[in-house]
């Protein structure tokens, strides 16, 4: 091998590891959207496969429809094995795999609606990543080595950097910036070297020591410039100024909405994943679940909630009547750990607040923080505790306030909610008598024996989960519980939501502080009972709410720290810890992925509707420029004819359409040429009908130096004669060259003097 072969293969090599640092830069860019990076390694594999993939088809120089099914292929095996096995026969996708797919996307596209950063690693989101990143490989290789374009070659991963820098949040911002703007810079210098090869040189043998001297050149310069991206840039004055335009989710105010992920999503991965992280301490008077929110919203497959808060000042209402039971006062102070939550946690129902300052919303009964988390807080909370029994509850007649009825009743339910659902519902409360008799009715139900408490259930978001929790496994947790429980009482004209929070925790007796940990997070149901509020139910089996036996009939219960798979009755005089752990030994390797919901203060966010129309505007705009380049071709067209004053500059214009159209058809006019030259290789190459091209290349002659006139008869006839050459032309082009014609605006344009490039050396 040569010299100059060995360094040009080479420099092929450094530019496509470069390109393929570029895509991985972008990648690791995504990790400013969510929580933690566990996420990064998939999708990266994903692009450094795609890249792979792609310079083999390439070297094998297979044509762009082999390239792309290859492709395809690669992307939808590479998803199977590395994201959904278990849906695989004989490591072949299936059905179950095109559903589960769609699924998790579907999922991750409700998520995405909904929340800012940092966003939690969902199956769904890892899945669109690893797809986009195949995608950006395969066009950025393709505009890159195929098409000769380097600057568009950047295009696709620029996108999803940007997209990351817009969304994203926390730091790490100037490494990432440095990892993608020096990929971009060697990938340049690699190609601009290649070409620099590919230029014509008096002697062959100096190529190399040019190319050295222009990466050494180069290399310096890429230094320097990411140097004063990363270093000087961000210290110059006005660095740190409001940008004129806010396009990052950080540069804009949100003084009046607040979007976050649901508190059931963080209750998933405290359960599984973070189960003796400790939370928070909380010293109180009374024992009590510790609740965060609640959530009041259900379309058949998810809760989330939409709420308004106000400045938590003086005594905190409530928005229903709670006047027909006796309350007791408890005192918390709560001393935040690692809570990544907006919510203050605090015992039902909340009346005073002080210590911090905070937002509250009479609907739910939450409290509500501006800081981005509530880790670091301490603060103290009075909340008036219900103290009631079944005798009270069961003369509460079936009624409420309208308000309660359409936003927590039958009529919240969706349209195509589950019949079957409807009818176990209906069948399990047949024989209640009151409102109260049917809510205790669900909740023995669910606690009678027949459903098991376990974290180690089968991941699925499709549907009809809630149909197969409660027909087929009947094996969950305190979601699950918590879930159907609430959409079953709607479904029989209890009001309902669901409340999502923390067990008690265990007592530490050096200081009198509940210890709450990651495993006592928990989620339970409230029914409005008219009179007396929202009244928690327990339905979760091995859990029980302190102080509520005399209505729920459940003694306090927690699951036993030293053994999670058990419930231990809590005595009230020594309350110890409860694990929300599982039946099973061993966490699962993939627990049951609940659909994720968001919670908002007061609107959604205007991402997904931006999204779409950016993808609307990018599937529109093609065909909006072929449209305009039509009209103005069209344009072009008429006022040639019309600025043909004489018969003989109409044959000159049927000349000019001809000459275009053969030009297209991949047999341009050569300057050099006559026009019976032109017209005899044109008719040769493109099959058209050579007496009629002949003849009117006479005919140009003729008009272009014959002292006589052209009749008008012959210029009419020279125009048809055009019209039909030119579709014989047309007709011969290709599907992918007509493709490319429709959206090319360089024949419009005018001529330009051709330029000569001298070197040198």
């Amino acid at each position: 091998m040569s010299a100059p072969e060995a360094t040009r293969k080479r420099l092929l090599g450094l530019a496509e590891l470069s390109l393929a640092a570029i895509t991985v830069a972008a990648v690791i860019g995504l990790r400013r959207l969510f929580a933690d990076d566990s996420f990064l390694p998939q999708v990266a594999f994903s692009a450094i496969v795609a890249h792979g993939v792609a310079v083999v088809c390439r070297r094998r120089r297979l044509g762009p429809v082999a390239t792309t099914a290859v492709g395809v292929l690669g992307a939808v095996l590479l998803v199977t094995w590395f994201q959904l096995p278990e849906t695989t026969t004989a490591l072949l996708p299936t059905l179950s795999t095109l559903r589960q797919a769609q699924s998790e996307l579907s999922d991750a596209w409700q998520t995405f609606g909904q929340v800012v950063a940092p966003a939690p690693v969902l199956p769904g989101f890892v899945l669109a990543a690893s797809l986009g990143a195949w995608v950006i490989a395969f066009a950025a290789d393709t505009a890159a080595f195929r098409a000769k374009a380097m600057v568009e070659a950047v295009v696709p991963a620029g996108t999803l950097f940007v997209f990351g820098g817009a969304l994203g949040t926390g730091g790490h911002r100037l490494g990432v910036s440095a990892l993608f703007l020096g990929a971009v810079l060697a990938h340049w210098l690699a190609q601009r070297s290649l070409a620099s090869m590919s230029a014509p040189t008096w002697l062959s043998s100096e190529t190399g020591g040019g190319t050295r001297s222009l990466l050494r050149a180069g290399a310096v310069l890429a230094v320097v410039g990411v140097f004063a991206a990363i270093v000087v840039g961000p210290n110059l004055p006005g660095a740190d100024a409001r940008a004129v335009v806010p396009w990052r989710a950080s540069d804009r105010d949100h003084n009046n909405s607040r979007v976050t992920i649901s508190p059931l999503v963080d209750l998933r991965s405290r359960l599984v994943e973070q189960a003796d992280v400790e939370v928070f301490r909380v010293k109180a008077t009374q024992r009590s679940y510790w609740r965060l929110t609640s959530l009041e919203n259900f379309n058949g497959r998810i809760w989330s909630s939409d709420r308004q808060y106000r400045p938590a000042r003086g005594t905190l209402g409530a928005d229903v009547d709670t006047s027909g039971g006796q309350t007791q006062q408890s005192t918390q102070t709560f001393t935040i750990g690692a809570l990544s939550s907006i919510w203050l946690p605090s015992s039902f129902r909340p009346v005073g607040l002080s210590g911090t300052a905070a937002l509250y919303d009479t609907d739910s009964n939450s409290l509500f923080t501006q800081d981005d988390t509530t880790t670091g807080l301490t603060y103290t909370v009075t909340s008036a505790l219900p103290v009631l029994n079944a005798a009270q509850l069961e003369r509460v007649p079936s009624v409420a306030p309208e308000k309660v009825a359409k936003e927590y009743g039958p009529a919240a339910l969706p349209a195509d909610f589950s019949p079957r659902v409807q009818q176990l519902a209906a069948q399990i409360t047949q024989s209640a008598r009151t409102q109260y008799d049917r809510a205790k009715a669900l909740q023995d139900y669910f606690r009678s024996g027949a459903f098991t408490y376990d974290l180690n259930v089968q991941a699925g978001h499709s549907g009809n989960d809630l149909e197969h929790f409660l027909f087929d496994t009947k094996r969950g947790y305190c979601e699950q519980f918590a879930g159907a429980y609430a959409a079953m009482a709607r479904a029989v004209g209890l009001p309902a939501r669901v409340a999502v929070g923390f067990t008690t925790g265990e007592l530490d007796p050096a200081t009198g502080e509940y210890v709450v940990r990651g495993f006592n997070g928990h989620a339970w149901p409230e029914i409005y009972l008219d009179g007396f509020g929202w009244v928690a139910f327990e339905p979760t089996p091995g859990r029980g709410m302190p102080n509520a036996e005399s209505w729920t009939g459940v003694a306090e219960a927690q699951a036993d720290p030293g053994d999670p798979s058990s419930a231990t009755t809590v005595p009230n005089a020594t309350p110890t810890t409860a694990r929300d752990g599982a039946t099973a030994t061993t966490a699962p390797q993939r627990p049951l992925q609940q659909d994720p919901s968001t919670t908002t203060a007061t609107q959604s966010s205007p991402w997904p509707a931006r999204l779409l129309a950016a993808l609307a505007v990018l599937l529109v705009a093609p065909l909006v420029w072929a449209g305009a380049l039509a009209l103005l071709r069209a344009i072009r067209r008429r006022r040639r004819r019309q600025r043909a004053a004489t018969p003989g500059d109409r044959v000159l214009v049927a000349w000019d359409e001809v000459s275009e159209a053969l030009a297209r058809a991949g047999s341009p006019f050569e300057r050099w040429e006559t026009p019976n030259e032109f017209a005899a290789r044109a008719a040769a190459a493109t099959g058209v009908d050579g007496r009629l091209l002949t003849g009117l290349a006479g005919l140009t002659t003729t008009a272009t130096y014959a002292p006589i006139a052209i009749a008008d008869e012959i210029a009419d006839q020279a125009l048809e004669v055009a019209g039909t050459l030119e579709r014989a032309a047309d007709a011969t082009v290709g599907w992918r060259e007509r493709s490319r014609l429709l959206v090319d605006p360089r024949p419009l344009l005018p001529e330009r003097a051709a330029r000569v490039e001298v070197r040198t050396y």
